[in-house]
């Protein structure tokens, strides 16, 4: 015989695990929620009074707290009645396909029918009125006017949790826990039983935290299954990286997400990058997330301070790759027209610089570099393209990727600027 853990509503016990808790189930609590529960249903504090033998450890709090925790990871009402339509017609589908092979079996041995798979007997309503029924407060014997009737009651119950342990194969278990807390009054209490796995035989430390860890171990595998956001300077870089990445890396679509920026408002710069990596960082956002910023000076002046602190684990800021292209690259610098062969690694690696050598070529020349300000901070010139030639290279790049798209294996164009960029991103962590 095994020990349990549940989930209690009311008077009624669903979701049953064996000489364990459900993590799910678990992580929804806080060690703020941890109580003792004495026989009479009241808290208690183990003492002389109530042995600790008596108490049943648990997590619990009321209905409303727990549906507001589910709201907030996207649980909502709406998503769990639609996810019970789902599940039955699952669990029906099951049922069919398991009677069906067992008549065949039975058939081809000359045997009769015997029913030993579970019937899915009742649609979403019936369910969700019958859990409310069994978790409403505990009814008596003597209130029932008959013996039939307090049978019948009895039998609805326990069909009720038997159905609902049915559907834990067929819909998410916190889908699950959202439809029964539903049926239950906003102050009711509601909370993981944990009395069983104390007694004999068993061994859990009532001394140690539970809740609270579960939900450290949630939150910690939520970066490795959520998408790579990576954060960039303004919606331009973003969107352009977004469609350059389904040419040179297809295979990583829904797995990195750059940041869309649409009708926010928000100005590109260095500057901004560095105030929401910051943002992002003091609110806690448990996805994995880079902060790439152009490898210019502005860039690298701007995100100094940024690269100085200490960042959390799931956290990377970086700059565009250094380029071949860029270590020997015409520059123009005020206010002499001589054009020169510099580095501009640094110092002028906005992201036109690495959308390809075929289209930062123009009139059969690269496109030069104006050298401008000197920013002191990182004893290096800002440098950039003039506005016409920057113009001249999008127009060109969308036309290259439409290119692209129609000619897949196209191996003319150059993509090595951002290959090296979305190669940079995806080992930013390594």
């Amino acid at each position: 015989m095994g020990h349990y853990s549940y989930l209690v509503a009311g008077d009624c016990q669903f979701l049953y695990t064996r000489d364990h808790y459900d993590e799910e189930l678990a992580a929804l609590f806080i060690e703020a929620d941890r109580k003792f529960i004495g026989a009479d249903g009241s808290e208690v504090i183990p003492g002389d009074e109530w042995p600790e033998s008596e108490c049943a450890l648990g997590y619990y709090t009321t209905a409303r707290a727990l549906r507001q925790r589910l709201n907030v990871q996207g649980f909502t009402s709406r998503r769990a009645v639609a996810s019970l339509g789902e599940g039955i017609d699952k669990w029906r589908k099951r049922y069919e396909s398991e009677e069906q092979s067992q008549r065949r079996e039975r058939q081809a041995q000359g045997k009769s029918m015997s029913e030993t798979v579970v019937r899915p007997s009742r649609e979403p309503d019936q369910l969700l009125a019958s859990v409310g029924e069994a978790i409403r407060p505990h009814r008596s014997y003597e209130s029932f006017a008959t013996v039939q009737e307090y049978l019948q009651y009895e039998n609805q119950s326990t069909e009720t949790v038997s159905d609902v342990e049915e559907l834990r194969w067929f819909v998410e278990e916190r889908n699950l826990i959202r439809l029964i807390i539903d049926q239950a009054p906003d102050d009711m209490r509601v909370g993981l039983n944990l009395g069983e796995l104390t007694g004999c035989c068993v061994h859990l430390d009532t001394t140690q935290p539970i809740a609270g860890p579960t939900r450290e171990r949630q939150l910690s595998a939520l970066p490795d299954n959520a998408p790579l956001i990576v954060l960039t300077e303004g919606s331009t870089d973003s969107r352009l990286l977004t469609e350059a990445m389904n040419i040179t890396h297809p295979h990583l679509a829904g797995f990195v997400r750059f940041i869309d920026y649409t009708g926010t408002n928000a100005r590109g710069s260095a500057g901004m990058l560095a105030t929401m990596v910051n943002a992002f960082i003091a609110a806690g956002v448990a996805n994995r997330f880079v902060a790439i910023a152009d490898n210019d000076a502005g860039g690298h002046e701007a995100l100094a301070k940024l690269k100085r602190q200490r960042l959390p684990m799931g956290c990377q800021v970086l700059h565009y790759p250094d380029l071949p292209l860029l270590a020997s690259y015409p520059t123009i610098e005020s206010p002499s027209p001589t054009v020169s062969i510099t580095n501009v690694n640094g110092v002028a690696g906005s992201l036109e610089m690495y959308l390809g050598r075929d289209v930062l070529t123009i009139n059969g020349t690269l496109a030069p570099i104006h050298l401008g300000t000197f920013i002191p901070a990182v004893q290096r010139h800002q440098g950039a393209l003039s506005k016409t030639h920057k113009g001249l290279v999008h127009k060109a790049f969308e036309e290259k990727l439409r290119t692209a798209r129609r000619e897949r294996h196209s191996t003319t164009a150059d993509w090595s600027g951002v290959h090296a960029i979305i190669e940079s991103i995806v080992h930013a962590f390594d």
